[in-house]
């Protein structure tokens, strides 16, 4: 990026910021559920603010100049800002994009996982708070997930009991890494137990990477970053134990489960001749991964139909990545395209989501 386009105007830019116009797909009679969607909290931002520094957040400290403008214009247009904030403006694009309800979760960059254990759980609070106002406002259209404290487990379960308990909440939302700490590390032990008791299903959705040294160009610290760290995550949870020890445990693994799902013939090949992959489990690695659901942020319909054919129609999730920009604006029709039972269809579109996250139909 040379220094005139540095210092361009936001029109140097005419592409800026999804659009989300009527879908060119009919409105199918079934619930529609985006399961893939996020709603930001300015409140518990705040909080957070006067503690944060630039290494804490991978995605944006991996991120050239360019990028790091691009998304700071974008975020601040008022049309954007009404859309990760307010509900009245989300609801008018679903109704556009034929999505009856939201799952709503906190934006990826909001986990907070740094933050001392008094202000983390003040943070997850004021988002639960504010994700059950929305809730209570329209019923109807949206649910919500929780965001936990994971740097400290205890305080964790804690606040995942307090969600269940007083705002209803069906799940939880976290990020492939724990301050780049990973989540095969026994210490999450009593976080997947309580889990598994309370019902609760989780949704992994990554926050760049870690070691994102040579991603710092052409934007590779979302596109190749984000799939590449939940394909990692999944990996070591897998490999160490983790649906081993607790085999009801359920998560989705949103952008399609990363890269994993595609290629997990090797991670079967390395666990039949490599004696450091059968430490902790007893059974082929894609055997675990069969346990794990999906979303549909993949932008490619035979990916959908690849998923479907491999793990079931009962493991894949309409999502959308609304309203940030790497996600379809009409998810129907991208849907529309994939060669699918009508069984299938209606099961990702909402029937999945329904029971994953018990919103009663």
């Amino acid at each position: 990026m040379t220094a005139a386009e540095s210092e361009a105007p936001a029109e140097w830019w005419p592409e800026l910021g999804p659009r989300w116009e009527r879908s060119a797909a009919p409105k199918p009679p079934c619930l529609c559920i985006d399961v893939h969607s996020h709603l930001s909290v300015p409140a518990a931002s705040a909080l957070a603010k006067p503690h944060f520094s630039p290494e804490m957040d991978p995605r944006s400290f991996f991120s050239p100049p360019e990028s790091l403008r691009y998304n700071r214009e974008l975020r601040s247009r008022p049309e954007m800002v009404a859309r990760f904030e307010q509900a009245e403006a989300r609801i008018e694009d679903m109704d556009k994009q034929g999505i009856d309800m939201q799952i709503l979760s906190v934006s990826p960059g909001e986990y907070f996982y740094w933050l001392d254990a008094e202000h983390a759980v003040k943070a997850c609070r004021l988002q639960h708070e504010r994700l059950a106002e929305v809730v209570a406002q329209h019923p109807e259209r949206f649910a919500a997930v929780a965001n936990l404290p994971m740097d400290h487990p205890e305080l964790a379960v804690e606040v995942m009991v307090e969600a269940r308990r007083d705002f209803g909440m069906g799940g939880f939302e976290i990020n492939a890494d724990v301050n780049g700490g990973d989540l095969d590390d026994r210490r999450y032990d009593p976080v997947w137990e309580k889990a598994v008791q309370l019902g609760m299903t989780v949704i992994m959705h990554p926050q760049g990477f870690t070691h994102g040294q040579r991603m710092d160009d052409y934007y590779l610290v979302n596109v190749v970053c984000m799939p590449l760290a939940s394909t990692l995550a999944v990996s070591r949870m897998i490999l160490g134990g983790v649906w081993h020890r607790h085999p009801e445990l359920r998560m989705v693994v949103v952008h399609g489960g990363g890269y994993l799902p595609y290629y997990f013939a090797r991670t079967d090949h390395a666990y039949g001749v490599r004696p450091e992959l059968r430490r902790h489990i007893d059974r082929k690695p894609s055997e675990y991964l069969r346990k794990l659901h999906f979303d549909t942020t993949v932008f490619e319909p035979g990916m959908v139909e690849y998923l479907v054919e491999t793990f079931g129609d009962t493991q894949v999730l309409l999502g959308t990545d609304y309203p940030f920009d790497m996600g379809p604006t009409d998810p129907l029709a991208f849907l529309a395209e994939a060669r699918l039972t009508e069984q299938s269809r209606r099961r990702i579109l909402g029937a999945n989501a329904a029971r994953l996250f018990g919103i009663g139909v």
